[in-house]
């Protein structure tokens, strides 16, 4: 792992223009998705057109950081760059400039709670939130549901039985990408709020707790359960989230359904740029909550997925120009853009979602239910505490789980 708190510096030259004296921002993220990104930037740059922005996307979280970090240790941080709370965010804030310097006139607009997340540990405000959102939910296919006779299980036997009953049909149960270490930690994390009174994984992550506590120690039995017990398919920690378990099982009919988060409910609307020219573009899709699995029902996990993060080393009209866009992206008409496509949850206070009016009841109520249960969350879906690479590292002890490792010696290596 390279270490990003022995960089401190960034590109020497962050105050030039491009051709006329138009100012040209390097933008790095993996958000927007490749379906949205080029109408966000079309649209800024139509409200300011001396400012051209040159963006640059991965599609993977992981490869996403790994090519970060390897811009921040050569000295070309992004003018702009995507940054996510967690244990990771004060590492990737320290080349981040702070929101008083660019944001103080407009980031009350934005909710304190999710500002607050994006607060470092030192209590600076480092980034700008853009989306909220929250885990753990899952897309359906409620064609396929309603072909195979199934109902959406809200109890633990019920989602073996409905998994059991999709592959006897020669389908693929809930496809999950457990490839990804960013989702079995999330998953594990709205999993653990089961057990007990709920926040035992919070208190593991900053030292207070070891994580094989008995509570951690039974939500990771009960994570192994999902894989022995056949809910998720065969060979999940070889998926991926994206684009695997969403393309080639999904989306491509094999699957009666998708774990997911929340910013995934836009693939139930009609205006759905990824459905259109699947297998399953004529299905009706939604979205519901994944069951409770744990002795108690602790809600959805929730908290800021995206935020915008400004290069401490620009001045003058790069400066200027990064902080109009973060203010079209956080408060202007790109987070009332971003938030109707359903990428994510809005952050500006007083502003939501605007469905058309055309969309199924199926749709809208697959909204009302991920809007309800976020609004209604008491658990924050990122870990903070412990090391950078906590996420990575609990995430590839839930692999090794997931495959027949035993549950208490794995979380017992974490306690390192």
């Amino acid at each position: 792992m390279l270490s990003l708190a022995l960089a401190g510096c960034g590109s020497d030259s962050q105050d030039d223009t491009g051709s006329g004296g138009d100012v040209e921002l390097s933008f790095h993220s993996w958000l927007p998705t490749q379906d949205h990104w080029k109408e966000l930037v079309s649209a800024y740059e139509a409200q300011n057109p001396n400012i051209k922005i040159n963006f640059t996307r991965d599609e993977d979280y992981a490869a996403y950081k790994t090519k970060l970090d390897n811009e921040i240790l050569a000295e070309e941080t992004p003018d702009i760059y995507g940054i996510q709370v967690g244990s990771s965010f004060d590492s990737y804030a320290g080349y981040a400039m702070p929101v008083k310097d660019y944001a103080s006139d407009w980031i009350g607009d934005v909710n304190a709670e999710s500002v607050k997340q994006t607060t470092t540990a030192k209590g600076e405000v480092a980034a700008v939130p853009i989306l909220n959102a929250g885990m753990e939910f899952y897309l359906y296919n409620k064609t396929l549901f309603d072909k195979l006779g199934l109902s959406l299980p809200t109890t633990y036997d019920e989602l073996v039985s409905v998994s059991k009953a999709a592959q006897s049909a020669g389908y693929s149960p809930f496809a999950m990408g457990a490839a990804d270490t960013w989702h079995d930690s999330d998953f594990f994390v709205w999993l653990s709020n089961q057990y007990g009174d709920g926040g035992d994984v919070y208190k593991a992550a900053k030292g207070e707790i070891p994580w094989d506590s008995d509570n951690l120690v039974a939500a990771a039995k009960a994570w192994q359960r999902l894989f022995t017990d056949g809910v998720f398919q065969k060979a999940a920690t070889t998926t991926t989230t994206y684009p695997s378990a969403r393309d080639d099982f999904f989306l491509a009919g094999k699957s009666i359904a998708f774990p997911t988060g929340s910013w995934h409910v836009g693939a139930a609307l009609s205006t759905s740029p990824e459905v259109p020219g699947t297998k399953v573009e004529k299905d009706q899709i939604g979205m519901a909550a994944f069951p409770t699995i744990g002795p108690r029902n602790a809600g959805a996990t929730s908290g800021v997925d995206f935020a915008l993060a400004v290069s401490s080393n620009l001045s003058g009209a790069k400066k200027d120009a990064a902080a109009k866009f973060v203010k079209f992206m956080a408060v202007g008409d790109g987070q009332q853009q971003w938030v109707n496509t359903l990428q994510g949850f809005p952050v500006a206070n007083g502003m939501s979602i605007k469905l058309g009016d055309n969309e199924s009841q199926l749709a809208k109520a697959s909204v009302d239910l991920v809007t309800t249960s976020l609004a209604g969350s008491k658990h924050p879906r990122k870990l903070t505490g412990g090391k950078d690479s906590l996420e990575t590292d609990l995430g590839v002890v839930l692999q090794n789980i997931a495959e027949g490792a035993d549950p208490a010696k794995e979380l017992a290596s974490l306690n390192k």
